[in-house]
């Protein structure tokens, strides 16, 4: 189909599509005059560059990169949020108000132009956000294009994705190589799962392994010590593993300073105190009497209740509830007072920032 819409917000995936697309359609010979680019354009210089044919033999190929026109994220002249289809939308809303745009278009124009494109003239919309079908410009591109998505995979460090666990698999193999199941979830924990990274170090661990095939779990630790990240420190420390807390640690100061790992640790236990509040007042709540021991919410029915108030994922609230369950609110309370205060005494200079960090985690919640 000569019209493509390449949407989602997993960048890697779809920029290693769409080279690939470029690769396939076009004539090297003849790609100066038959590949041409447009950001974001309008709507009416999307429509004639449509309608271009290609010069020479082969196909042309119009790229329409960081393309808005088909998601409620965008902005300019991309278009509005709830579908309208003009395409400048810097006017002001007096001047639309008055009447449509000159740059307006009309979906069943947008239809009819698309449908009249070239046998060997290919239009790709190249969209940075996830297809959003329920737009007028959407749905009217969805009868003449193939929708091709890309979404970003959620992932939870620590957790199990089938998913992404085969796409490193497969990944190692286009470097000619395997990869052990534990050095996959280290890069998936230490990454945040960020595929162009992890592509960047099986490369890197594939010419390392040569003349083997194999990527074990020590050679992935040995050429990226540093991805031993903050979530795996923080969940060490929280269970009051002081000496794994303190290894990490470790290594991750051999790649950045201490200001952005107290950062990160601060919004973590913020985190975690609020979850704590929200659990306590729910268990609270419970109806008991005098001479009664207080009942307790199950888990996972607590999660579900304390995920609500704070709009996150269940099964991440309930993975950590489960730690935090036997710490009380007020220690965590105390540990983040007392990392506000070695922060202080970090940024004036009374104390090295090794040292800060080597002093918070060895005082873990647990101690």
């Amino acid at each position: 189909m000569p019209v493509l819409v390449l949407a989602g917000d997993e960048d890697f995936e779809l920029s290693r599509r769409l080279e690939e697309l470029k690769n396939k359609l076009l004539d090297p010979a003849w790609v100066t005059v038959n590949f041409q680019r447009l950001e974001n354009p309008s709507l009416p210089e999307v429509l004639d560059a449509a309608l271009t044919v290609p010069f020479g033999p082969g196909n042309r190929l119009v790229l329409i990169d960081r393309c808005e026109l088909f998601t409620k994220k965008r902005g300019g002249r991309g278009g509005t949020a709830d579908g309208a289809v003009p395409t400048k939308a810097s006017k002001s809303k007096s001047k639309e108000s008055k009447g449509k745009d000159k740059d307006s278009v009309e979906p069943e124009e947008i239809e009819h132009t698309l449908s009249k494109v070239g046998q060997n003239t290919y239009l790709i919309f190249a969209c940075p956000y996830n297809f959003d079908a329920t737009l007028k410009t959407s749905k009217s591109v969805s009868k003449v294009a193939k929708i091709e998505a890309f979404p970003k995979e959620k992932y939870w460090p620590g957790s199990q994705n089938t998913k992404l666990q085969n796409w490193c698999q497969k990944e190692a193999h286009r470097y000619k190589a395997t990869i052990e199941d534990k050095a996959v979830q280290y890069l998936l924990d230490s990454t945040e799962a960020n595929l162009r990274q992890i592509s960047s170090e099986l490369q890197k661990a594939a010419v390392a392994a040569l003349p083997g095939t194999h990527i074990t779990y020590d050679l992935i630790v040995e050429l990226s010590p540093s991805h031993c990240n903050i979530f795996a420190l923080a969940e060490r420390w929280l269970t009051g593993d002081a000496k794994g807390a303190y290894e990490d640690l470790g290594e991750i100061l051999t790649s950045q300073s201490a200001i952005p790992v107290i950062a990160a640790l601060q919004t973590l236990l913020a985190k975690w105190i609020r979850m704590k509040v929200f659990a306590d007042n729910f268990n609270n709540e419970l109806p008991s009497s005098p001479g009664i021991k207080r009942r307790e919410i199950a888990v996972p029915e607590l999660a579900r209740m304390v995920a609500g108030e704070l709009k996150l994922v269940p099964f991440v609230v309930e993975r950590d509830l489960r730690k935090l369950v036997r710490i009380p609110t007020a220690r965590l309370v105390d540990c983040r007072e007392q990392l506000t205060h070695l922060e202080d005494l970090l940024k004036t200079g009374q104390i090295p920032e090794r040292h800060a960090l080597e002093i918070f985690t060895l005082h873990h919640p647990h101690s």
